[in-house]
């Protein structure tokens, strides 16, 4: 699924319906490659991720919910970049949902921020910037702010975390995910405050 990065992809997640991995755990996959997956997992009430041990490297970020692993306790809003994380201690003492890739890396990292708590910098125009790794951030913009026209040097993914993210080629409220290609270009623009989780450079 969407596994040619060399196209554009765009899913509406609010559109998906959840399919059911395991017990309690449901999936909206979002991409699929070899051993890479991105999707949006939903872990019910006092559930796990899985019931066997698994390893993977992964890349989380906390939407709803408690987030707990082998590293600690993680509330929403809360990004983490692991080298390692084994999925039978991934868990939820309440209703969890977070968006997740894994096996995207492979160097030894591990990077855990909250971003509830931390600050925003300043960006290009009037954008407010939160780095959470060298090619990933969230990005505010406010309302009526526009970017200027730009090419994708080894593309970018976005998933609009609240409002709606605008564009020449249409509107996407929040939940949509966009993947776009190696040099894809476009000129972003937002009517209301929003804010993205975006990766660029990545593909």
């Amino acid at each position: 699924m969407n596994s040619d990065y060399e196209k554009k992809a765009l899913i509406d997640t609010n559109n998906l319906e959840w399919q059911i991995d395991t017990q309690n755990v449901f999936k909206k996959v979002l991409s699929t490659k070899d051993e890479e997956e991105t999707s949006l997992i939903k872990l019910q009430k006092n559930s796990s991720l899985n019931q066997e041990t698994k390893i993977n490297s992964v890349e989380v970020f906390v939407l709803e919910g408690t987030y707990i692993n082998q590293y600690g306790k993680f509330l929403k809003g809360t990004y983490l970049k692991l080298s390692k994380e084994n999925e039978s201690l991934v868990k939820t003492d309440d209703n969890c949902v977070f968006f997740r890739k894994t096996n995207h890396f492979s160097d030894e990292q591990k990077i855990i921020i909250d971003t509830e708590t931390s600050e925003w910098l300043e960006g290009q125009g009037n954008l407010k910037v939160m780095p959470l790794d060298v090619q990933t951030a969230l990005v505010k913009w406010p309302k009526d702010e526009k970017f200027i026209p730009h090419k994708h040097w080894g593309g970018e993914e976005i998933l609009v975390l609240e409002g709606i993210f605008m564009d020449e080629y249409g509107n996407y409220p929040k939940g949509s995910w966009i993947r776009s290609p190696h040099l894809s270009e476009h000129f972003p623009f937002v009517k209301e405050e929003t804010i993205i989780f975006v990766k660029t450079g990545h593909l």
